[in-house]
């Protein structure tokens, strides 16, 4: 009888330890914030910058500084410890994000090639170090919902900023071409708010409780007061276009994949025949679509018609990553521009009034840079990305909250598309939706966390 109630006893302390023992080991609370920690910075680094209120120049933005380099080895270094720490998350996202490693891989393979082999490894070194800042925050965030919440806090404190230094610098945030904030250039800011815009409308419709539906259309309004104020049009039209499409994403999922398919092929065809009708008449498509019905888009036609020339030196292979543009006055590629182009007339350097470093249109300085391959990969990255993301959109078991966060970022992959064919955004050094894109790539390969990670 004792030796039955003694291994009785036994059993129960067994039982009794069990839970213990598959307890997980949570890491000290400092590691356990390292992610959101980077994510805020790696995002304050996109829309703020190390040097806020500070005139952009060729040389500033063509070779950085000594902060601007500090602050991404810094955040190099921290994401390093989460990329060793989730080693066995990130090797699969690795794999599953093959895409944005084969852009970045043919960037780097394009230093042999390079015009400029030493600015190459430079401006090159540092993409290397966004994509892996990236692909640690995209191994450790945690659920969409909380990246899209960080996003929108973070933009939420940048919109205020713009506001209050318009308001109280006009000097500075005042320029003959509108608005910039505590920005460079009015252009950024306009990138800037345009993405407050599609946050702050993701943000909302995430939780539409009437508290927090009347907080982010009140953010949402200043965010799009302000882009007005940058008389940024390109930022403008996909703001609205943005706008119109995230509600129409989470309707479709509603509906489901086959109903979204099939709109989306209506939606597709529609276009088609309009563009045939308006050409068969002699009208212009794309010029319709511009503001002011603008059919040089501003003087960019003499710019692509330069771009091309250049491109059909190097077809093939380009001049090398960031080699092209911002390469010194005694190299500046627009020396060689026609007689006869405004192109030819602008004064190079410092004393520039107008200073051209792309050639404002993504496709265009993707063949610069890396030439057609460079534009296949990019492209093909983004497409698989728009794929990725709606299948974490239509997905059944993706939480409504994901669901939200992946539309919106579907939305800002979308747009990304549409606006390289005015601006360089898409793997451009420097720019702050190349940055954001990267992420959301990430954001979109990685196999979702079924628990907080630790």
């Amino acid at each position: 009888m004792s030796t039955a109630l003694s291994h009785r006893a036994s059993l129960q302390d067994l039982s009794a330890l069990a839970p213990a023992a598959r307890r997980p080991r949570h890491a000290p609370w400092f590691l356990r914030v390292l992610p959101s920690a980077l994510y805020l910075a790696f995002l304050a680094y996109m829309f703020i910058g190390v040097m806020p209120m500070s005139d952009a120049s060729a040389i500033t933005s063509g070779d950085g500084n000594a902060t601007e380099r500090l602050a991404v080895l810094g955040m190099t270094g921290i994401a390093l410890v989460e990329i060793v720490r989730r080693r066995r998350v990130v090797l699969p996202l690795l794999m599953r994000s093959w895409p944005v490693w084969l852009v970045l891989g043919w960037f780097c393979a394009s230093v042999s090639w390079a015009a400029f082999p030493d600015i190459a490894v430079r401006r090159v070194s540092v993409m290397v170090f966004l994509c892996l800042i990236a692909l640690a925050i995209a191994a450790g965030i945690g659920p969409l919902r909380r990246t899209l919440g960080l996003m929108a806090g973070i933009l939420v404190v940048v919109i205020a900023g713009d506001l209050a230094v318009t308001a109280l610098n006009p000097a500075f945030a005042f320029t003959e071409i509108g608005v910039r904030g505590y920005h460079q250039q009015k252009n950024v800011a306009g990138l800037v708010a345009m993405l407050a815009v599609i946050v702050g409308i993701g943000w909302t419709c995430a939780a539409p409780r009437p508290g927090r539906v009347f907080a982010g259309l009140a953010f949402t309004v200043a965010a799009f007061a302000f882009l007005v104020l940058t008389k940024s049009k390109t930022s403008m039209m996909l703001a609205l276009l943005g706008a119109a499409l995230l509600p129409g994403m989470l309707l479709l999922r509603r509906m489901g994949p086959a109903a979204a398919l099939a709109l989306t092929l209506m939606g597709a065809g529609a276009v088609a025949v309009t563009y045939l009708g308006v050409t068969a008449f002699g009208g212009d498509f794309v010029g319709l679509l511009t503001p002011g019905n603008d059919a040089s888009f501003t003087g960019r036609t003499q710019i692509w018609d330069f771009a091309a020339s250049e491109i059909a030196r190097r077809p093939w292979t380009g001049y090398g990553f960031g080699s092209f543009w911002d390469v010194g006055d005694a190299n500046d590629p627009l020396l060689r521009a026609p007689p006869g182009s405004w192109l030819a007339t602008l004064k190079i350097g410092e004393r520039a009034d107008v200073v051209i470093n792309e050639a404002h249109n993504g496709y265009l300085d993707l063949r610069l840079q890396g030439g057609a391959p460079a534009v296949a990969f990019a492209v093909l990255a983004q497409l698989l990305t728009i794929f990725a993301l709606a299948v974490k959109l239509f997905s059944r078991r993706t939480p409504r909250p994901d669901a939200v966060a992946a539309a919106t970022f579907l939305v800002i992959a979308l747009v990304v598309l549409v606006h390289n064919a005015t601006e360089s955004s898409l793997w451009m050094r420097g720019q702050v939706l190349a940055n954001v894109s990267i992420l959301i790539s990430l954001l979109a390969f990685r196999r979702e966390p079924t628990r907080e990670p630790t």
